[in-house]
């Protein structure tokens, strides 16, 4: 593929061919900063949990502009014009642009970015949502591979999002992970609308609150900006309730901005409330809740796999997936917890004030 770049109105039947294409062409010429990453898939089996984590030690995360760095809205702003090496598709659906991700850890990540600027802390639109959903198709249903990819947004400063112009993201999830959702919605997969009669799917194991709907079969014609809208905002819904209540408790716990995680795949959505971004020892975005957990520090990552049990060659159990830190044995999803909100586990649907 040239340095020219596609302009369609729509979504190629071919899009995993010319992102692979332009993402090749970018490496090669050295146009997107990528270092390959050491990973282990580790299982937890202690309690009721039994959660996998796919831990990534990726010292490429060290280039990538933290939000700190960022000052200057129009100076610092990528996507106000994206290079065209990066460029996949400069016009998507008439109001979007597809870029491939500068920094990738994952090959072939992708940016869902709005070709006007919108603010990273506005929710998402019907348009935004279906549109990833779409994306999400094509390439999912790649006649020559077996991929599964997800779709997430870091709304709000302390979602762990590093700039301020709303885009998604889409990556190709690991092949070997089962996420917290995954497990969920085999469990329960037939689609509904949450209400005050049926309420979210969460494990009332894991610590941090969340909240996921199944979707119906991608095969079939179901799927569609309304059906995509009134999932995203019965979960927002829920999701601004933890808010509302924790700005009753301190004045400084009033002033915490509005955050949470958007996760989509053509099986299910999931919204997760952020507190923070990070703890001062892990920084968490939405990957964190998908059960990916990125370090940049070898010595942190080492520790991590001291703790956890291998779950590709080791079937002994350990007694928790930890980390420690100045000696302070961690818990990783008391972390997650910790940048998120206490799970509401017995909570009953008439004690949410929405």
């Amino acid at each position: 593929m040239s340095n020219s770049v596609a302009t369609t109105s729509s979504i190629p039947d071919n899009l995993h061919e010319i992102v692979q294409t332009k993402y090749n062409k970018a490496l090669s010429d050295g146009n997107l900063v990528f270092t390959k990453s050491e990973s282990k898939l580790l299982k937890n089996t202690d309690g009721n949990t039994k959660n996998q984590y796919w831990v990534t030690y990726a010292p490429s995360l060290k280039e990538k502009p933290e939000r700190k760095d960022i000052t200057d809205n129009e100076k610092s702003n990528p996507f106000a014009k994206p290079e065209p090496e990066l460029t996949v598709i400069d016009d998507l659906e008439g109001d979007y642009k597809l870029l491939l991700n500068k920094f990738p850890i994952i090959p072939n990540h992708l940016l869902l970015v709005t070709k006007s600027f919108e603010s990273q802390t506005a929710p998402l639109s019907p348009k935004d949502l279906l549109t990833s959903y779409n994306l999400l198709k094509k390439l999912d249903n790649d006649d020559e591979s077996d991929k599964r990819h997800v779709a997430f947004y870091n709304c709000g400063v302390n979602s762990g999002s590093s700039q301020d112009h709303k885009h998604l993201q889409i990556i190709e999830l690991p092949g070997k992970l089962k996420t917290l959702q995954d497990k969920l919605v085999k469990k329960d997969p037939g689609h509904f609308i949450p209400n005050h009669k049926k309420e979210p799917l969460k494990d009332n194991s894991i610590p941090y609150a969340h909240f996921v709907v199944p979707l119906p079969d991608p095969d079939g014609n179901d799927v569609d900006e309304d059906l995509l809208a009134m999932v995203y905002s019965s979960l927002l819904q829920r999701t601004l309730t933890f808010f509302q209540q924790w700005s009753c408790t301190s004045e400084e716990d009033k002033r915490l901005p509005i955050s949470y995680n958007f996760m989509m795949t053509l099986e299910w959505i999931c919204l997760v409330p952020r507190s923070k971004s990070n703890n001062g020892t892990i920084g968490f975005n939405s990957t964190g809740y998908l059960n990916m957990v990125l370090v940049k520090e070898r010595e942190l990552y080492d520790k991590i796999l001291s703790y956890f049990e291998d779950g590709t060659t080791n079937t002994d159990a350990v007694e928790d997936v930890k980390t420690e830190v100045e000696g302070e044995v961690i818990k990783i999803d008391d972390i997650l917890l910790d940048c998120g909100f206490p799970n509401r586990g017995d909570a009953k649907p008439s004690e949410y004030d929405y």
